[in-house]
């Protein structure tokens, strides 16, 4: 190749980034306006703001096979396809879906053909979702969608057909939007095959609880509990655990230490943080609050999550649980993923600081005055396997309220195996072995 040949494919790779680039930066939250959208769809997700990313992601996305078996993964890497086909859909479905309309709810026709499944562990509001995709507004909004828990996206069977997205809302009633492909020669952007069931491990849908629950054998790896607290022999001493709180301090030369029995406080200025004998820290800020900020929901959420992710020591995949407003501060509580099952945080606990969850953050007016937080990190130990068996076709549910079954890791301070099945954050009968 000539030099001139050379400049001259040179200047064109540039022209193209820069079209691209422009893209980008004028049609940044119009993805099916586009031009590389229709050729490589899956490499261009949709641009949802920073930190939003983590509202509008599900706790765990449910693939619907078809054939009455479902499949669900809740980890971030496990469920990024099927989470990057959806973003895209709905991307689209919020600038220029059409609503067809309400029905009551038959989840034998709804989970009649492949789909999946985005499901969160809370009602998300649809002015909340709609900001949560970097838009102001939506066609979700404009036809009055009420809170929802699940979304089923329905790919279309045959390319160039519309794709159908189900809004299961807390009404009881299914909301189905109609989104039809961008068109262009490339690919279709929706076309998308679900495959058949295969031997992953499968779900049942109780439908009088409508939850998703696990049935048959399953194989699991076992989990290990590491205190980054704690120095290279394990062990907690005051000034170790100084230095790694002394993040949270805008002066840690100055901080003041108190020792008890049960926990050991670090206090500097208007800041103080307690680490519990029970492996739960706290940080709490006296500093007073800028109340002309402003004190929304989506501002607040993004603090929240700004803060525990300027916290180097947490290392586990999280995501948003739960959420409520008391005096006039909004509260986020988060979840671990440790592999592919949720942590799970039993109700017989030592209840050090109140801790409901493992991150629980109050910010007011944009401000964290606490955070709260398992002092711990969890990891999956491949040396150890684990095999579970249920059938809950036999469990008597009209004995339960039934409302919340997993299959989850007990929280717990010290390295065993703790994979249990749960009902409503309480161990039932059906456990885990050692294999």
């Amino acid at each position: 190749m000539t030099v001139s040949k050379a400049k001259s494919l040179l200047i064109i790779l540039l022209a193209a980034l820069m079209v691209y680039q422009t893209g980008l930066l004028w049609f940044v939250n119009i993805t099916n306006r586009h031009f590389f959208l229709n050729y490589l769809p899956f490499l261009h997700q949709a641009v949802i703001p920073e930190r939003l990313d983590r509202l509008v992601r599900p706790r765990r996305i449910i693939t619907v096979h078809g054939d009455r078996t479902f499949s669900a993964k809740y980890g971030r890497e496990s469920m990024s396809y099927a989470k990057r086909y959806g973003d895209v859909v709905i991307s689209h479905l919020l600038q220029s879906g059409s609503f067809i309309g309400t029905q009551a709810l038959d989840y034998e026709a709804l989970f009649a053909y492949p789909a999946y499944i985005y499901e969160y562990a809370f009602y998300m509001e649809p002015e909340w979702f709609t900001k949560g995709f970097g838009q102001r507004s939506s066609t979700l909004m404009a036809a009055n969608t009420g809170p929802f828990k699940r979304i089923v996206i329905r790919p279309p069977i045959y390319e160039n057909m519309d794709a159908e997205v189900f809004f299961i809302c807390i009404d009881g009633y299914s909301h189905k939007f109609m989104i039809s492909p961008p068109g262009g020669d490339g690919p279709d952007t929706f076309a998308h095959e679900i495959s058949p069931s295969n031997d992953n491990p499968s779900y049942a849908f109780i439908e009088p609880g409508e939850e998703f629950i696990r049935s048959g054998d399953f194989n699991f790896y076992g989990m290990s509990v590491i205190n980054p607290y704690a120095d290279v022999h394990r062990g907690l001493s005051m000034d170790f655990v100084m230095e790694q709180v002394a993040v949270f301090f805008n002066n840690p030369a100055n901080i003041q230490r108190n020792a008890g029995d049960e926990v050991w406080v670090y206090i500097q200025g208007n800041t103080v943080v307690r680490y519990y004998a029970n492996q739960v820290l706290e940080y709490i800020s006296y500093r007073s609050v800028d109340r002309s900020a402003p004190s929304t929901f989506l501002n607040d959420f993004s603090s929240a999550v700004q803060f525990a992710e300027s916290d180097h020591l947490i290392i586990n995949d999280f995501y948003l649980a739960d959420f409520r407003e008391e005096e006039g501060q909004w509260i986020f509580y988060f979840n671990y993923v440790i592999g592919d099952n949720p942590l799970i945080m039993p109700d017989d606990r030592p209840g050090g600081a109140d801790l409901p969850a493992p991150i629980v953050v109050n910010v007011y007016h944009g401000t964290v005055v606490r955070y709260r937080k398992i002092a711990l990190n969890f990891h999956i130990d491949k040396d150890r396997r684990l095999r579970s068996h249920a059938n809950f076709e036999t469990l008597p549910f009209s004995d339960y309220n039934l409302s919340n079954v997993q299959l989850g890791f007990r929280m717990s301070d010290s390295d065993q195996d703790n994979l249990f099945w749960f009902l409503n954050g309480r161990r039932i009968i059906l456990s885990a072995e050692n294999r």
